[in-house]
């Protein structure tokens, strides 16, 4: 991996600071095409954000239970929660359709009507696939294959039928966060706080580095940054060959004061980050060569 860096400044812009959650926001979802933000937690809530409109967060489901994962397909929502349920809202007429318990345990990922959790279930159309004795902890689709984070450090390759086809090792715990950066790389982080670099060619790593102090708990690439966001309370952007350009935390940039439990972008230069500490920001970047 080339790491030469790149000589350029990025300014960071906290665009809105978003509050109305009651406890810890654990997930989002990003619409893209309607820039709304599609947010759960601990409270139980599955809240929209319109980023086009006054930024007043719409509570469209209220639970029982902590809600970990979400996944929106068209006109539908689905959310994940502690004991294992999955709902399913209809976007249109805005009503739950269905709860159904899926798992034993958290669900920590939903992708259509593929989802992992707590008890090592790949749960694949109604049918459960035992992947790993341990947590499954997130998703992602690339290239022809889909690859899932395990709290057994591992990262299990499926091919296009769904069948188990490698299984890569590096990570000295659980792996929370996935992402792509091209056809043939993936990158990696988790409780072992490294970001790490696969070649999808050699099935390999081909490089690590010691990204945050604590946990990594998200990764997003818009195909020219990729953003980490930590349980040591900081953002950070790196460019394709994980040289570090910036450092998001409170005492420069005022953003969270707890755990950042996901970040992503939501489109080449604004991101959406969530936290523990209930709230919800928009970020605005500039880069000057």
């Amino acid at each position: 991996m080339n790491r030469v860096a790149n000589r350029i400044s990025v300014k960071i812009t906290k665009v809105a600071h978003l509050r109305g959650h009651k406890d810890a926001i654990y997930n989002f979802v990003i619409d893209k095409a309607e820039r709304k933000v599609y947010t759960v937690g601990a409270d139980g809530y599955l809240v929209c954000w319109d980023l086009n409109g006054d930024l007043n967060g719409k509570l469209l489901l209220q639970t029982d239970e902590a809600l970990y994962s979400i996944w929106k397909g068209e006109d539908i929502i689905k959310v994940g929660s502690r004991s294992g349920n999955i709902y399913s809202l209809d976007l249109i007429e805005n009503k739950l359709i269905e709860k159904k318990q899926v798992h034993q345990g958290g669900v920590f990922f939903i992708e259509g009507e593929l989802s992992g959790g707590e008890d090592g279930y790949l749960i694949d159309n109604g049918e459960r696939i035992s992947l790993s004795t341990e947590s499954l902890r997130c998703i992602l689709n690339c290239s022809s294959s889909t690859y899932i984070g395990s709290s057994n450090a591992s990262i299990f390759e499926l091919d296009e039928n769904g069948n188990l086809a490698k299984e890569l090792k590096g990570h000295t715990n659980s792996v929370f966060a996935l992402e792509c950066l091209d056809e043939t790389t993936i990158v990696s982080g988790g409780r072992d706080a490294y970001i790490r670099a696969w070649d999808l060619t050699i099935n390999k790593e081909v490089f690590a580095v010691p990204a945050h102090t604590y946990q990594i708990k998200s990764l997003s690439f818009n195909g020219q940054f990729l953003l980490s966001s930590s349980m040591d309370k900081t953002i950070k952007i790196w460019n394709p060959e994980l040289n570090l350009l910036k450092v998001i935390d409170f005492q420069r940039n005022e953003s969270h004061t707890n755990c950042i439990n996901k970040v992503e972008w939501v489109d080449e230069n604004m991101f959406v980050s969530c936290s523990d500490d209930r709230t919800l920001i928009l970020w605005q970047m500039e880069i000057n060569s």
